[in-house]
């Protein structure tokens, strides 16, 4: 038995009752009841296909630890469950914590209840890949700012030379699905994101925007728990486990990170140069005086991300 997100949701807000009943109230419940309110009101309607294709729930439970699987409902949905484990974890977020701390790289607010930080892969893109694939990026900071800058951005490789704590993993992570991800064998790292997305906070549903997004994405889950959709498939990811997407999961469906009622960070891998000029249209959408009509989220949506 799985415990939807929802069933979640309601023992949690019964422990607000509770809370509140009590006269004790904390900083986290008050977070949670933000960000949860906020998405809400905002949450958009369901596009046709989506209520034309009922979700379904991929049991990963019983799914082996430490070894890749591929979803038998959609080509492309990768997951790894277990493949970092707790002290290994907490060192990649005491690496992050540490940039922010020591004001290499501060985290930036990019919507209610999530915050993000970028770093160069190792090895990094030459200059002129980088400016041409990531300039223009708005989650790591306004235009202006060194978020939005990628020659700005901290080097994974320049932490690994120093011996920073957690660089090591973080390295390892990163190599991780070109090794055990047949559709990312080869392909190179564009970068890595490190996002927390606060209790109640969620990532609607979206399609990574290009060249952005890269042709692949892999994230991992450092820190917390959340149900996970991609299409039609819905499935728990926990600390320690790693989900990815290429192809048909990639380009063909919207994905999104349900909210919680705790904190989640998380590590997103980007890769892949061989991207598509353009996302193809989804079910229902059209061209029209080059614009993407007819689905309630369009072409390009909000980045960022699993």
């Amino acid at each position: 038995f799985v415990p939807s997100a929802r069933m979640r949701y309601v023992c949690y807000e019964a422990s607000l009752l509770s809370s509140m009943a009590s006269g004790r109230l904390p900083s986290s419940v008050l977070r949670y009841l933000k960000n949860g309110t906020f998405y809400h009101l905002f949450r958009r309607s369901p596009t046709a296909q989506e209520l034309h294709e009922p979700c379904q729930t991929w049991d990963v439970t019983s799914l082996q630890r430490g070894v890749a699987q591929q979803s038998s409902k959609l080509k492309g949905l990768w997951l790894m469950r277990g493949c970092i484990d707790q002290d290994a974890a907490a060192r990649v977020k005491g690496l992050f914590d540490k940039l922010h701390a020591m004001r290499v790289f501060p985290w930036n607010d990019y919507e209610l209840g999530r915050t993000m930080m970028p770093l160069h892969a190792s090895p990094a893109l030459d200059d002129e890949t980088a400016v041409r694939v990531i300039s223009g990026l708005d989650v790591f900071g306004p235009p202006g700012s060194q978020g939005a800058d990628p020659l700005r951005w901290p080097h994974l490789t320049k932490l690994l030379e120093e011996g920073a704590e957690g660089a090591t993993e973080l390295e390892q992570l990163q190599r991780l699905p070109q090794e055990v991800f047949a559709d990312f064998t080869g392909e190179p790292c564009l970068f890595v994101q490190a996002q927390v997305l606060e209790c109640g906070a969620e990532v609607t549903p979206h399609r990574d925007a290009l060249p952005f997004g890269g042709d692949m994405i892999a994230t991992v889950v450092v820190e917390g728990s959340s149900d996970v959709r991609v299409g039609s498939q819905r499935f728990r990811v926990d600390a320690g486990d790693m989900y990815a997407i290429a192809g048909e999961a990639r380009y063909d469906v919207e994905h999104e990170v349900m909210p919680a009622p705790h904190d989640r960070l998380s590590i997103t891998f980007r890769y892949g140069l061989g991207f598509p000029s353009s996302l193809p249209l989804l079910h229902g959408e059209e061209l029209v005086n080059g614009k993407t009509v007819g689905h309630d989220r369009g072409g390009q949506s909000s980045l960022w991300d699993a």
